[in-house]
């Protein structure tokens, strides 16, 4: 079954939005988010994903910087196994007449066995006095971390939870705390499955 969804969100003068996206084995979707930044407006979306099997998802973002003074971070963390795909197009813009404005998207994604991952960050930027990057990362795991691990009497898979869990720590620590445990908990089930 797939599954879109399309969530658009205006942020407006003053407020300040962070958004927790967690995809844990979820069923094939296809997500688009667009986000329009209203003057000295604050955003921050903390993605979330881990797969296994088959599952698929593709995750789109959008963050317009519409008023002054804005502020944005996208960052994403995913983990994938067996056949699983990520796919990902990040845009951060800044408009004409967004002086101040401040946008940055970050994705990183670790791959085991034959599972794939795309991302592909863009800025789109018309005003000058601004701030925005980006950075993508996509790759395996560090062979000698995993040998490092194993030799210190841990099992393969002992080893790859500790790495796992260690990945995912800094984008957990941003979520709201009400979400940080019930988060840990679904990684850990997971993990342990």
């Amino acid at each position: 079954m797939d599954t879109k969804n399309n969530i658009n969100l205006e942020i407006g003068k003053n407020e300040e939005v962070v958004y927790p996206f967690v995809w844990i084995n979820g069923e094939k979707e296809d997500v688009n988010i667009k986000v329009v930044l209203g003057e000295n407006a604050s955003f921050l979306l903390c993605g979330i994903f881990l797969g296994d099997k088959d599952h698929q998802i593709v995750f789109n973002t959008d963050v317009t910087h519409k008023g002054q003074y804005t502020k944005s971070l996208t960052t994403m963390r995913g983990v994938f196994f067996d056949n699983a795909q990520f796919n990902n197009d990040g845009v951060v813009s800044i408009i004409k007449g967004a002086k101040n404005a401040d946008g940055y998207f970050q994705s990183k994604i670790l791959l085991f066995d034959n599972a794939r991952g795309r991302s592909v960050p863009s800025l789109e930027i018309d005003e000058n006095e601004v701030k925005a990057g980006h950075g993508s990362t996509i790759g395996r795991p560090d062979a000698n971390q995993l040998f490092y691990l194993q030799s210190r009497g841990l099992t393969e898979k002992q080893a790859t939870t500790l790495i796992v869990s260690g990945f995912f720590e800094p984008i957990i620590s941003l979520l709201p705390e009400n979400r940080q445990q019930d988060t840990r908990k679904k990684i850990k089930k997971f993990l342990n499955e």
